[in-house]
């Protein structure tokens, strides 16, 4: 008999299904199963009546279950102990331009918490935060699906961006003309969302696409040194001295991000101490987005 299995049991009697306690638990369904015919085995003991409507505790089930409650809670409390020394690994997954916006900024949360050590995935795929790939995520869509705590985190638009160089060789770029007469530096098709890739598409011919790029970091350096017009996130952009604003907002590229973790996650101290640190950030910060 296994700690873990202990633990499944006491989900599924809570939400009554395998499917459900494998969603609070970020466990597949066959593996949720598994954890509990190991228990039935362990204590020869039936524990559950299999039905049409999901999984209904047994007498023998509800014999143990005030003590296998009780084995959790003392578990969870021995983890909580633990978790009180705020330290450990914190896993962050990131859109890859805000990361960039990110990493400039980590160093009082490396000084207020010198013993969590960060892990930063940049990546514009989602990551299954259910299956545990990351502890916390931002994204630009809110999930449907899960035991995740989300808060929106803020809301940009975007712009049409120029570097000094540029604009003093193209001064059209000032101008509608920009899409007709510059060149421009664009991301490989699959690399943007839909609405910026429906933008290009209808403003931008494929004779002034000078280079398309799979990295925003590489757009953002190409535009730096003068190859072309960028669509950029005008509040990543005010990190960017080096970068002119030549048009105005662009409405339609409205894109709200979501703080987004497993609700057990939260549970641990570090998780919880790096998603209230950045959430006050993302507060503090509000003055470069739309919030």
């Amino acid at each position: 008999m296994y700690w873990n299995d202990l633990k499944v049991f006491a989900a599924v009697v809570q939400k009554g299904s395998l499917s459900a306690a494998g969603r609070q638990l970020g466990l597949s369904q066959p593996t949720v199963g598994r954890h509990i015919d190991n228990l039935e085995k362990a204590l020869n003991k039936r524990l559950f009546d299999r039905g049409a409507k999901g999984y209904q505790i047994t007498e023998q089930g509800l014999e143990l279950l005030p003590h296998i409650e009780a084995m959790v809670r003392a578990c969870r409390a021995i983890e909580e102990q633990d978790q009180d020394e705020v330290s450990g690994v914190v896993r962050l997954a990131l859109p890859e331009i805000t990361s960039r916006y990110f990493g400039k900024r980590l160093l009082p949360l490396q000084k207020l918490y010198p013993d969590i050590k960060l892990e930063i995935a940049t990546s514009n795929q989602f990551v299954n935060l259910s299956r545990r790939e990351a502890d916390i995520a931002l994204r630009t869509e809110l999930p449907q699906q899960g035991d995740l705590r989300t808060k929106l985190a803020f809301r940009t638009q975007a712009a049409v961006f120029a570097s000094h160089q540029y604009l003093s060789k193209n001064p059209a770029a000032l101008t509608e003309d920009r899409y007709q007469r510059c060149d421009w530096i664009i991301p490989v098709d699959g690399c943007s969302s839909k609405q910026a890739s429906e933008w290009y598409k209808q403003k931008i011919p494929a004779s002034r696409i000078a280079y398309k790029c799979a990295s925003f970091h590489v757009m953002m350096d190409m535009a730096l040194a003068g190859a072309g017009l960028i669509l950029w996130t005008s509040g990543y952009a005010r990190d960017q001295p080096g970068l002119v604003r030549v048009s105005d907002e662009i409405t339609s590229q409205q894109r709200d991000y979501w703080l987004v973790a497993h609700s057990e996650a939260l549970e641990h101290s570090r998780v919880r101490a790096v998603w209230d640190w950045v959430n006050t950030l993302f507060e503090n910060e509000r003055h470069n987005f739309i919030l």
